[in-house]
């Protein structure tokens, strides 16, 4: 095709060469004008081609690789003619990723998944374009810049030229995290393990006093702050151990047939987000377990307190996948491998939207061995946990503009 082009433009310039020559022989002005015009302006129009993306240079940058849900990130755009040639249009498709741009034309193209950030500009000789185009990352996970296909060719546009710049940029995006009420998730240090919560404590170190609930051993009374407030008083003590949360999270969302990027995908991994950050900020070491992966490897974090672990585990949900690691990978065997390895005095806490009959068992076996506490997500499809045989049970609703709220709603 190409070389047709190619061909026939040659004929066109000979064509018209011709015709001047015709005109400057039989001393015909106008034919020989108009040869000479034809045979100038397909010069012209071949070197504009061919040169039109010489010195053209693309780049893009981004104020923070990282970011919180929610937050606005600035997209710097430097767009560069470095030569004589004007361009009377250059056109850009950048791959972007589903994030709302300000300032900028986002569309659909070849693929209904990924959009093009499209601008179509023209250029003077030697210009330098700057643009900020303010990014709103209103969705978890890795994000993708690039590549970029840049386009121009002559003025009418019958002849292109191609370039592409293969630099991508990458955005991580957190996952929401909600403030939960009632704070703490339940009272008490380990989660779901009233019974052992004395053994935690220092009686010789007493950090305050609260009022008491339901469990609390007689001896932790504190007698005369009793008799001066009238109200029955407990004393609390500094903890003498770490407490450990193993926080299981299924990230499958049951009945659904599109559950990539889903509405109720990203709320029940920001809610397992925002349960390990309320657990960590109150000291405690958290680990995080899912059948769901991240670049084909099953999500797997034992407890830790290092300063970096909440970090590292909401790292982990932004770029979770709610496929296994492991073809056919169900997340009651990840109950069962991990519950057996969990070290002694670690509490249990189990996020899911649906506690289906195939995963009784294995919380059964989980809640024989460590004290367990469910989270269930109501989605308005899948089971509830089964009662009776755990140490503790809260539950939360979907909502629809759960985006746009900063509290979430947590009830036994």
């Amino acid at each position: 095709m190409r070389v047709r082009r190619v061909a026939g433009e040659v004929w066109l310039s000979a064509g018209f060469a011709v015709v001047a020559g015709i005109g400057w022989w039989l001393h015909s002005i106008p034919l020989a004008l108009l040869g000479t015009t034809g045979v100038l302006v397909s010069a012209l129009f071949y070197t504009w081609e061919r040169e039109c993306l010489t010195g053209v240079a693309y780049r893009r940058t981004l104020a923070h690789d990282r970011a919180s849900f929610g937050e606005v990130i600035d997209l710097d755009i430097e767009i560069v003619n470095d030569k004589l040639l004007p361009l009377t249009w250059l056109h850009i498709e950048d791959d972007f990723p589903l994030l709302s741009l300000e300032g900028g034309s986002v569309l659909f193209g070849r693929s209904l998944y990924r959009p093009n950030l499209v601008q179509v500009l023209p250029m003077l000789p030697f210009q330098r374009i700057r643009r900020r185009m303010p990014i709103t990352c209103d969705r978890r996970g890795l994000h993708t810049i690039g590549p970029a296909r840049i386009r121009s060719g002559n003025p009418i546009g019958y002849r292109q030229r191609h370039l592409a710049v293969r630099e991508k940029l990458h955005l991580l995006v957190f996952p929401k995290i909600f403030r939960l009420e009632p704070p703490n998730i339940v009272p008490g240090i380990p989660l779901g393990d009233q019974r052992i919560r004395g053994l935690l404590g220092d009686p010789s170190r007493v950090s305050g006093v609260r009022d008491y609930r339901a469990g609390d051993p007689l001896r932790a009374i504190d007698w005369r702050a009793t008799a001066r407030t009238g109200s029955l008083l407990v004393r609390e003590f500094e903890a003498t151990a770490s407490p450990r949360i193993a926080l299981f999270a299924d990230l499958w969302v049951p009945e659904l047939k599109r559950v990539i990027n889903s509405s109720e995908l990203e709320f029940l991994v920001a809610v397992v987000a925002s349960v390990v950050v309320d657990l960590t900020d109150r000291g405690i070491s958290v680990g995080l377990y899912s059948s769901a992966s991240v670049n084909g490897d099953q999500i797997s974090y034992p407890p830790s307190s290092a300063p970096g672990a909440p970090g590292e585990m909401l790292e982990l949900l932004a770029k979770a996948s709610p496929y296994g690691a492991y073809r056919g990978m169900r997340f009651a065997d990840i109950l069962l491998s991990q519950g057996p390895s969990l070290p002694r005095g670690t509490s249990a806490v189990i996020v899911a939207a649906d506690f289906n009959v195939a995963l009784v068992p294995a919380l059964s076996e989980l809640c024989r061995r460590v004290p367990t506490t469910t989270l269930w997500i109501d989605i308005g499809s899948g089971h509830p946990p089964p009662d009776g045989m755990l140490h503790g049970n809260l539950q939360t609703r979907f909502i629809d503009d759960w985006k746009q709220s900063d509290t979430l709603e947590l009830v036994t």
